[in-house]
């Protein structure tokens, strides 16, 4: 890919390219694109969710749940919910970043950290801006506090144990690799579909919960991309 670059964009022809590191601009185009797929997505399904437009599909989608999947899974999707409580997460990442960093994956640590508490930090921010106040439609045994939109499970589903899949999945080989990948995405779908059968969360309030968790990862990435971009441009200018 960088060498398809060179031979697109010369590094010698541009003065930009020929002075900072070409890793790190490929990065930041990449993450620029994603933060605006990422901001693109979350914009509209606020700005439907305020308006009041997605309330027939709010509604009509956890009716169907609530009367299509049998009462014996409250026990499992109650197992499953409290894998997404903070109080479950923040240990798992203490121990998580702890083994990262005494392997020497440092990187990987201070990644899956960020990723993780970052979620966290902006889901709680988000809640309290839109203040959506939770459904309603049937009684599941199951209370949950604060607000609805995004679901803060959604966001450490895909903040925690989707960055832990990523990090893992990538130093794994073979079959493990994908094994890996297969788990971890199941139990991101399994943690927000849990929150839908429990009754506490709008579809729509899980959507955004997936993109609030790579919104705050893009938004990091593309200013570490920035901040190598400028100290090469520093280092070479002097």
């Amino acid at each position: 890919m960088l060498s398809r670059l060179r031979e697109i964009v010369p590094v010698s022809s541009t003065p930009l390219f020929g002075r900072m590191t070409l890793a790190a601009a490929v990065w930041l185009v990449a993450g620029l694109g994603l933060s605006a797929f990422v901001i693109w997505a979350f914009a509209g399904i606020a700005e439907e969710v305020v308006e009041g437009d997605t309330r027939r599909f709010d509604r009509e989608v956890l009716l169907w749940i609530h009367a299509h999947f049998p009462a014996w899974l409250e026990g499992p999707m109650r197992a499953v919910t409290a894998l997404g409580y903070y109080r479950v997460v923040l240990p798992l990442l203490l121990v998580s970043a702890a083994a990262f960093y005494l392997r020497g994956w440092r990187l990987s640590a201070v990644l899956l950290a960020v990723s993780t508490a970052g979620g966290m930090f902006l889901t709680t921010v988000l809640k309290a801006v839109f203040q959506r106040s939770r459904p309603e439609l049937f009684q599941s045994g199951y209370e949950a506090g604060f607000y609805s939109f995004p679901s803060g499970h959604a966001t450490v589903a895909v903040g925690f144990y989707g960055m832990l899949t990523l990090i893992l999945a990538y130093r794994a080989r073979g079959a493990l690799r994908w094994t890996i990948a297969a788990l971890g995405a199941a139990l991101v779908v399994l943690i927000g579909f849990s929150r839908l059968y429990l009754g506490v969360h709008y579809p729509t309030d899980v959507l955004a919960g997936y993109l609030s968790a790579p919104l705050w990862v893009v938004f990091v990435g593309v200013l570490y991309a920035a901040w190598l971009s400028v100290r090469g441009l520093r280092r070479k200018g002097g």
